[in-house]
């Protein structure tokens, strides 16, 4: 699967088929259990173990600071309390923790704009995944694969709520339009029609939704909008809007964000959101308000369903060898991933590390062979945590 951001979920998957055909096909091991075990431990330490150094650089042309790096215990998890000065800048970098094996733990936290935050299980034979979809980051909107596809939506006012989302299963409803007023406050949202009229509560303007293409593009030739598929792909909406002297047209992506119009041409500030169904039997899109139970809106036989998501119950994705569970909501949070020690095995090195300036500090992880790059108002910082390269690899 991957989200708006398009990144990938259901990897694994393939990895699961592999290891079981290497499984039925590969030769029988001639060594014991514990004799293989020992093997790999010690073919990862052989790559993944020390001597370490940290190599910090400023800039293209700066002069690179090697500083060595050990632990008492590579396998074992250990606290760092060590300073470096980056040479002719007021930054340094505070090392604070070694980790054997880097792991990342997610978790929901309430914070003020916020939006819904739903954990979720995707399930299949020999599978199981645990994933969350956050209403107010574009970034964790949806999630794709070829199993099937989920997402969420998050609307803004619970007291409209059941009365618009009832008109989501018309096969004539295209998505959601939010108009902000422009005296500010929270939008109204409207489940829109081609052709419908609306009239923008605190605002002088009426909008007419003329146009919908489910992937948006321009010919060459005649320089005209037209849809190049009839799949969702990039969703926009054509309306026009008038005060009865001024009027403007704009068009609206689903899949990009829309900041306040400052043009007097367009002087709303509008947000689609594109629930086209038609072509993708198997997805499913969550509902989300503050404070009420969300709804799934779902296509099955090319006709959209509306039903009150529940948490713990199975749903079919698109192959129905696949399904997904809702574990949790929680309204009003965003997603935070935290780092972690998963075990004392030396598997996935790392070093945590705050990099500080002027009181203030934004703490990173480096994780081995990884270089890690951050914008300074004295040049591009870049860190690396490796192997020692004067060692040659061998323990000293």
């Amino acid at each position: 699967m991957g989200t708006d951001s398009r990144h990938k979920v259901f990897a694994s998957v393939v990895c699961v088929v592999a290891m079981a055909l290497a499984a039925v096909t590969g030769p029988r091991s001639l060594l014991s259990t514990g004799q293989a075990r020992g093997m790999a431990s010690a073919g990862h330490h052989s790559f993944l173990g020390g001597p370490w150094e940290l190599v910090i650089k400023m800039g293209m042309d700066g002069e690179a600071l090697q500083l060595p790096i050990a632990a008492r215990d590579e396998s074992k998890p250990q606290k760092f309390d060590d300073i470096v000065a980056v040479m002719g800048t007021p930054i340094k970098v505070r090392l604070e923790h070694y980790l054997p094996n880097l792991g990342w733990e997610t978790t929901a936290v309430e914070h003020p704009g916020g939006g819904t935050v739903v954990e979720l299980t995707v399930r299949g034979k020999d599978f199981q995944q645990h994933l969350w979809l956050s209403s107010a980051d574009m970034s964790k909107q949806s999630i794709s694969s070829r199993v099937g596809s989920i997402a969420i939506e998050g609307l803004y006012e619970a007291k409209t709520a059941d009365k618009l989302v009832r008109k989501l299963t018309d096969p004539r409803t295209v998505g959601i339009l939010s108009i902000w007023p422009e005296v500010g406050g929270a939008p109204a949202e409207y489940a829109v029609r081609i052709g419908e009229k609306i009239t923008v509560p605190g605002s002088k303007y009426k909008l007419t939704v003329k146009q919908y293409v489910p992937h948006y593009s321009i010919d060459l030739q005649t320089r005209k909008v037209v849809s190049q598929t009839d799949k969702p792909i990039n969703p926009a909406l054509r309306v026009i809007g008038t005060n009865g002297s001024e009027t403007f047209e704009q068009w609206i992506w689903s899949k990009f964000a829309v900041a306040p119009h400052k043009d007097k041409k367009a002087p709303l500030r509008m947000k689609f959101a594109a629930l086209d169904l038609a072509s993708l039997s198997g997805k499913s899109i969550l509902i989300t308000a503050p404070g009420v139970k969300p709804w799934l809106l779902y296509s099955r036989n090319g006709k959209k369903q509306l039903e009150r998501a529940s948490i713990g119950k199975s749903y079919p994705l698109a192959d129905a060898s696949y399904s997904f569970t809702i574990e949790n909501t929680t309204d009003g949070a965003i997603l935070k991933t935290d780092w972690k020690n998963k075990s004392e095995s030396l598997l996935h090195p790392a070093i945590v590390a705050t990099i500080e300036q002027g009181g203030a500090g934004r703490q990173i992880v480096l994780e081995l062979n990884k270089p890690s790059h951050h914008r300074t108002e004295f040049g591009t910082l870049v860190l690396l945590y490796r192997r020692n390269a004067a060692s040659g690899g061998s323990k000293g």
